[in-house]
């Protein structure tokens, strides 16, 4: 029988494509326990706790998917080898069978349990007509392995009889928390403000003029006899695109008096290099970072932004100040070799064929509806040019009319069937040389007929994305920003709706709808096209990371509705209210390739990371210079929106998302500090924005970096309308004056990262970390699926004003509601809870676990499979669980045994 089941082993192993891999970093066992009945029909979702697998491998909730798996196998001699295999059926589900023996396979007679890796779950299905024998118990390994690190999870998989219950148990613990950037020091972290006593953290605030000391202690003293430090200061040096270090004190034992007279510049991360040496004299190295923050005004009072980041100008009037309008015509033919019809304006010129589209009208139309075309043209490019100080194309600076192209309609610069739709900016060769100029169909050129409106329903659109396409021709000649194609959009967007806006005073209309991923999405980056990609990541400034095809098919690597971010002008209207109106023509006249980069290079890295930190604060409160209401529109209409793939095909299937502005945090340790989930923490240059249930006169929040560059601060709206802003914090105890009353008792933490050079990969995929933890004056995080936005309205946050006296439900009861259900039964730390929900949605369903001092302690959404873990830390005793969806919530008190 041995001898059988190893030459079975051989053979198997020699069939499967695999390598045998031996791990030597650190390795972990957690076991599922799994019952099934020899019927089922679904497979048993087992999911893995992504905090644990953060912490023991070092890969993020967001990254899950990314993880090397393999198959797992261990020999009666307790050798583990790991297999990676070709496994048919499930190849491209990411998965193994399994025979009998607990040995992945690729041989159907052999085909017992199937487990299929669908991040973070692993899924568990049996094949009960062939192998898997009711009565049995198999096991089965599966690997995820990211370097060096493993964590090997055991299936223990017992068939039950037809009908019976199914069941799925784990032993993984209930873990406290994420990890925190000091966690597995060697040091202990300390922090002194003047002569007060110490504490050990790595982050200080103090006031202008105090003493600064930073210092570290060993941790295990038996092994560490002793240790020296140097100490340096880590500053963003632009022109090498890295963070540098300069060098304020080498090796020594003692504690760094880092400054006695602390200033604002001593504020920012510092980097400490241990020397730590044992018994024998052998020396171990390790590198940790502090953070430190100098106040220069009082704690609670407002924050002016004035000055805080210098004005910017151009005005091609400077440039060109002799450029009068042009009065040359491009030499256009027909395909007959003879002129082509065309009517000529002041600035642009149309040209078109004899073969138009029947929707034109006939060549009576046509003029009458060139001219319409030329005179808009005209009328809205001349005020672009005289009043907002943007040169035309190299047409009209040639001395050439700007032109617009009618394609298929018998020019000889195109074979395009006069059936054909669209218009784009393009490119024609004319007298010489390639010129910009807007390829129109006959379908928008229709539109400019004087009846158009009457014979179609989009003329105004289908006129005003004409324009779109003429601005393009200016960006074109420009040669700028060609590394920003994010900003190819948005910034041509911007400039037609400034064009409005400063002629007509138009602020009344709702900006384009693809604006909803800025005001929604604030984590997402500011240079960024496609938004949030499903892999968690986000679309580089021209696009890194989001074009995927199969063969000929292009993959779908985007989310609907913020996948086209890139069209939001929300960046210039912030940007030219801050830096002056004529800014955004000076990014386009200097900016030959990344837009925040440029700007960042002319105006100094801490104006930079200024503006940055603006920006966000200003989106939080909707402070957009005469937007505000349009902005709040836009955010109204997508609120709660569920984002996924767009399309199929798609890259990776992720889980609908239901969008707020708004960020959920969660207590992360019993000492209160909370932590931000990590699928929406910030991108590069991105922010949270957490709403916060304030009263008293002063409202404090502590901020405790986990990343580099990063800055945060307290803001809010008063019933009238007034914004009111912290000054911006490195770390520390935050502190805004709460006197003039923000609107419904609810300020806003906004957390930023500040970078905004673009760095590649590595940065396109990372989301940075930090701690809060509420103080005096900050009662609880409020409800994230209640548009605070509204601040004239008066808004209620139900389950903070229910508190513990006043439930609806309580748990005992609820299953006899006609509301969710709870199925769980004794309810202890770290547990999955699950629910009935009655044919609700589970991506619909938003969760909050309020405890009885009133602080959020878990929020979030209820996975596909309707369950919801608890977090792993809470203590014993009464808690508040409210499920959100629609117009419904359903309170329900339960007690952690």
């Amino acid at each position: 029988m041995k001898r059988n089941l190893l030459t079975q082993i051989i053979g198997l192993i020699m069939l499967i494509a695999c390598t045998a891999v031996a791990n030597a970093g650190s390795r972990h066992t957690f076991t599922f326990n799994i019952s099934r009945p020899v019927d089922a029909g679904e497979p048993t979702r087992c999911e893995v706790k992504p905090t644990l697998v953060k912490s023991l491998i070092g890969l993020s909730a967001n990254n899950l998917g990314s993880a090397l798996l393999r198959a797992a196998w261990t020999s009666s001699t307790g050798k583990e080898t790991f297999y990676e295999t070709t496994t048919s059926d499930v190849a491209d589900e990411r998965g193994h069978w399994f025979s009998k023996n607990g040995i992945a396979t690729n041989k159907s007679k052999s085909y017992c349990i199937k487990v299929v890796w669908n991040a973070p779950s692993f899924l568990v299905s049996h094949n009960a007509e062939a192998n898997a024998e009711e009565g049995n118990t198999y096991t089965v390994k599966e690997a995820l392995i990211n370097g060096t690190d493993t964590i090997v999870y055991v299936f223990n998989v017992s068939i039950g009889a037809a009908g019976s219950t199914a069941s799925v148990t784990d032993d993984q613990p209930a873990v406290v928390g994420r990890k925190s950037q000091t966690d597995g020091w060697l040091v202990r972290p300390v922090v002194r403000q003047n002569e007060q006593d110490p504490r050990h953290e790595n982050f200080i605030s103090v006031s202008a003029g105090d003493q600064i000391t930073l210092g570290c202690e060993i941790i295990d003293t038996k092994t560490y006899t002793s240790g020296k430090y140097a100490w340096s200061k880590v500053s963003w040096d632009a022109s090498q695109k890295k963070d540098v270090v300069k060098t304020l004190r080498t090796y020594r034992s003692d504690d760094f008096v880092l400054t006695q007279n602390a200033e604002y510049d001593d504020g920012g991360m510092y980097r400490v290099v241990a020397r730590l040496s044992d018994a024998d004299g052998k020396v171990t190295v390790a590198t940790y970072y502090f953070y430190v923050d100098v106040q220069t005004q009082a704690g609670a009072t407002f924050w002016d932004w004035t000055g805080e980041v210098p004005q910017i100008s151009y005005d091609f009037h400077t440039e060109y100040p002799t450029l009068t309008p042009p009065t040359k015509i491009h030499t256009v033919k027909k395909k007959n070799g003879q002129p082509a019809n065309y009517y000529a304006g002041k600035w642009w010129s149309v040209f078109w064929g004899d073969d138009l589209n029947d929707e034109v009208g006939g060549q009576e139309k046509a003029m009458e509806a060139a001219k319409n075309m030329v005179e808009k043209y005209d009328t809205d490019f001349e005020y672009i040019y005289d009043q907002i100080g943007w040169p035309p194309n190299l047409s009209a600076r040639n001395g050439f009319k700007s032109m617009i192209y009618i394609f298929g309609s018998g020019l000889a610069n195109d074979n395009t069937s006069k059936t054909e739709k669209g218009g784009y900016q393009s490119a024609t060769t004319v007298d010489g040389r390639s010129y910009a100029c807007v390829w129109a169909s006959y379908y928008p050129f229709s539109r400019f007929r004087s009846d158009a409106d009457q014979l179609w329903s989009d003329g105004h659109y289908q006129r005003e994305a004409m324009i779109h396409e003429g601005i393009h021709t200016l960006f074109a000649d420009l040669g700028a920003c060609q590394g920003s194609s994010w900003f190819h959009e948005g910034g041509n967007v911007w400039l037609q709706q400034e064009l409005h806006v400063r002629r007509d005073n138009s602020y009344e209309t709702t900006p384009g709808y693809l604006g909803a991923g800025n005001v929604l999405c604030p984590f997402i980056p500011i240079e960024c096209y496609s938004g949030w990609l499903q892999d968690g990541s986000f679309g580089g400034p021209a696009a890194q990371g989001v074009n995927m095809y199969n063969g000929g098919q292009q993959i779908c690597t985007w989310r609907n509705l913020i996948g086209g971010v890139q069209y939001s002008d929300v960046f210039p209207v912030v940007f030219s209210s801050v830096c002056g109106s004529q800014s955004v023509a000076w990014i386009w006249r200097y900016c030959k390739n990344r837009v925040l980069e440029t700007i960042g290079s002319h105006i100094g890295d801490e104006a930079m990371r200024n503006f940055i930190t603006q920006y966000r604060a200003r989106l939080a409160l909707f402070d957009l210079n005469g937007w505000d209401n349009g902005y709040r529109n836009l955010a109204n209409n997508h609120f709660g929106v569920t984002v996924k793939a767009e399309w199929s095909p798609y890259w990776i299937d992720v889980a609908p998302f239901r969008l707020t502005p708004y960020q959920t945090l969660e207590l992360n340790d019993s000492a209160g500090w909370m932590a931000p989930d990590t699928l929406t923490n910030p991108g590069w240059s991105g922010a949270n924005i957490i709403p916060i249930h304030v009263s008293g006169s002063v409202a404090n929040v502590e901020f405790r970096p986990e990343d580099s560059h990063m800055r945060a601060l307290l803001c809010y709206r008063t019933k009238d309308g007034k914004c009111y802003y912290s000054r911006p914090y490195y770390c520390g105890n935050m502190s805004i004056d709460l006197t003039p009353g923000p609107a419904n008792g609810v300020i806003f933490c906004v957390v930023i990262n500040t970078d905004y050079d673009y760095l590649g990969e590595e940065q396109r995929k990372h989301h940075w970390d930090y701690r809060l933890r509420l103080g005096q004056g900050a009662l609880a995080t409020a409800d994230l699926t209640i548009k605070w936005y509204f601040y004239e309205n008066t808004l209620r946050d139900v389950d903070f004003e229910t508190g513990i006296q006043s439930v609806e439900r309580d748990y005992n009861e609820v299953n006899n509601t006609d509301g969710v259900k709870i199925l769980s039964g004794s309810i202890s730390a770290g547990q999955n809870l699950q629910f009935d929900l009655g044919g609700i949605n589970p991506s619909d369903v938003t969760v909050r676990l309020v405890g009885i001092s009133g602080v959020v302690v878990g929020s979030g959404r209820l996975r596909a499979d309707g369950s919801f873990t608890l977090p792993g830390n809470l203590s014993p005793g009464l808690y508040i669980l409210t499920l959100a969806y629609g117009e419904n919530r359903d309170i329900i008190k339960i007690m952690v045994k």
